[in-house]
């Protein structure tokens, strides 16, 4: 076997632990986390041929380290925090926690689990997810932002909530003219150049249609640079959206293009759901079976038995909460355009399952033809 080398990572600097083969010595201490540190800490298993890496997943703390090993060729992997904190407490009844302690913690957790380490992790793994999950947290401002733009236009300027307030146009027209007032204030040919496009199509209003929506308006006009300012927003936002959609669905398709067109060959299921899983799941290698991903993915029951007692419970919810949100609009588009997952949606229903568990078992069942699909490399059709 190799040797393996496990590391607590921690912000400004880290531990290791040497565990070897072959009358190889233990070794044990701590480096910078930054280029001198990487560089002294490989001087310190210079001796060692063909050393295999490990560390927990820290967010972000251990991605330069990561890549500093993967660049200079060594076999590195990022093992799940939580694997590793379960083992530690099924293996000693300790409470005495230091970094050295965890790094030797991480080496006998690797040393045991071969099969949850299997996967070795790529620089670009990290950058796929790292991409998605910013895509993720932006998509988020921007339901929050599109929420409060709703806010304010009800109190700066309810009139206009019977339009659809959310398009490009009627963004910019707020950042200028944001409540009723401001529209009484301008010339008919302000507002035209306003309602005009900086490139393609304008506007399907008019300077009187404008008007016609602010006159008599109920408004508050000292709201209107509130409204200004969530339009400016949601305009900042939807464009780096749209950057990092384009983004990751690049890096995705550069070294899973194959895997991207198997998973939206299911109808209802679009590229940047897909994105979002295969950034999720890394390569579906990495699980055996298809009962692997569903607990990977936190949508598998907990189970309690005790003797003649057996208990299914709520869902782990163990493995990302990301997945499963984009499992779960997965699970939505199936069930909207595909008459072979929504005829099992109903099925579910009828058995008396609610809503939110049905959509559970609907996303059980993605989860297990995907991972047919991807094991197979085949598209998708419905099984006769």
């Amino acid at each position: 076997m190799s040797t393996i080398i496990g590391i607590d990572i921690s912000q400004d600097s880290s531990s290791f632990h040497l565990l070897g083969e072959g009358g190889i010595q233990e070794i044990s201490g701590s480096f910078e986390m930054n280029r001198s540190g990487f560089e002294s800490l490989l001087q310190r298993v210079a001796h060692v041929r063909s050393p295999r890496f490990f560390m927990e997943s820290t967010g972000r703390y251990h991605m330069t380290l990561a890549h500093f090993l993967l660049q200079e060729g060594h076999r590195t992997a990022i093992v799940n925090p939580v694997l590793v904190k379960q083992f530690s407490k099924a293996n000693t009844l300790r409470k005495t926690k230091t970094d050295k302690i965890d790094a030797l913690t991480i080496v006998r957790y690797a040393k045991q689990a071969p099969k949850e380490i299997g996967a070795i992790g790529r620089a670009m793994d990290d950058q796929r997810l790292s991409t998605a999950r910013r895509r993720e947290q932006i998509a988020e401002l921007v339901a929050t932002t599109k929420t409060q733009l709703k806010a304010d236009l009800s109190v700066a300027w309810p009139e206009v909530l019977s339009l659809d307030v959310f398009t490009k146009g009627m963004l910019r027209l707020f950042t200028h003219y944001p409540c009723a007032r401001s529209i009484e204030e301008a010339t008919d040919e302000q507002l035209s150049l306003a309602l005009k496009a900086p490139r393609g199509r304008g506007l399907a209003l008019t300077a009187a249609d404008l008007r016609h929506l602010a006159n008599g308006s109920i408004g508050i006009p000292s709201y209107g640079p509130l409204v200004a300012d969530s339009a400016q927003s949601l305009l900042f936002l939807e464009e780096k959206l749209e950057l990092l959609t384009k983004n990751l669905v690049s890096l995705i398709r550069e070294t899973q293009d194959l895997e991207m067109r198997i998973i939206t060959s299911i109808p209802g299921i679009g590229e940047i759901t897909a994105a979002h899983f295969l950034a999720e799941i890394v390569s579906i290698d990495r699980f055996e079976r298809y009962q692997n991903l569903i607990a990977f993915c936190g949508t598998d029951p907990g189970i309690y038995e005790s003797g003649t007692i057996l208990r299914r419970g709520k869902i782990t919810k163990r493995g990302s909460a990301s997945l499963r949100k984009y499992l779960y609009l997965m699970a939505s588009g199936v069930n909207r355009c595909n008459p072979y997952f929504k005829t099992y949606y109903d099925k579910k229903r009828k058995q008396g399952f609610t809503h939110r568990k049905a959509m559970v078992a609907q996303m059980n069942k993605i989860i297990k033809t995907l991972f047919s699909m991807l094991k197979k490399k085949e598209m998708f059709s419905v099984p006769t």
